[in-house]
């Protein structure tokens, strides 16, 4: 359930009428400026698509120079709906090594670089094409994608799982292209929407709905 956070001021009222009817127009302009925060998450440290893969590679590549782009997506840690203006404070972002079975992990934090993890063997060894050589590959970001995804279809924002608007990516093999997904919900909340659009021409690639049961 969205929880907003209202944070109320008391000022000591001063004697004269026409300094507390001031002052009660400060503390009303607080309150409002607090409301907005509270329902807005600080987007202060809220990175794209391509802002957070730039981090992450430049972390992966300290670990291994061949290292490329795999997969990645936004991570629902936050408590208030977000990516409403398709921004995540919180990634996870996979690497791999074409020809062997190195899997790494760079996960990022508040909009920075946080936990990374290698895994020696944590995939089966792909050719070249099942990966991305780097953030240069995506013509186009989430702001942008999300803004076609609302004028294609009705795409809602979550608001207890899989909070406000969610993305990720991947590679498709057999059309050489990276894919973005931009993640929302049906009017009802019931399926969640996936739109998956192609990250060089931004063109929608497809579509589909996936029901989902909340414990």
């Amino acid at each position: 359930m969205r929880k907003i956070y209202l944070l109320l001021f008391f000022c000591v009222l001063l004697v004269s009428c026409q300094q507390s009817t001031d002052q009660d127009t400060t503390k009303d302009s607080k309150i409002e400026s607090e409301a907005e925060v509270a329902f807005f998450p600080d987007t202060e440290m809220s990175l794209t698509l391509k802002e957070a893969i730039e981090i992450a590679q430049k972390e992966a590549l300290k670990w291994n120079k061949e290292a490329m782009l795999y997969s990645g997506n936004s991570v629902d840690k936050d408590d208030t709906p977000t990516g409403m203006d398709g921004k995540r404070k919180h990634w996870n972002i996979e690497f791999g090594i074409p020809g062997k079975t190195d899997f790494y992990l760079v996960t990022i934090r508040d909009g920075k670089a946080n936990e990374k993890a290698h895994v020696p063997a944590g995939f089966e060894i792909m050719p070249k094409n099942y990966f991305i050589a780097s953030v240069e590959e995506f013509k186009y970001d989430t702001p942008e994608l999300l803004k076609k995804g609302e004028k294609i279809t009705k795409i809602y924002p979550g608001d207890t799982f899989a909070k406000g608007y969610n993305f990720s990516f991947s590679k498709d093999p057999q059309k050489n292209i990276p894919i973005v997904n931009v993640i929302g919900w049906d009017q009802d909340k019931k399926n969640m929407i996936y739109l998956e659009f192609n990250a060089v021409t931004g063109e929608l690639d497809g579509e589909f709905e996936k029901e989902q049961y909340i414990n």
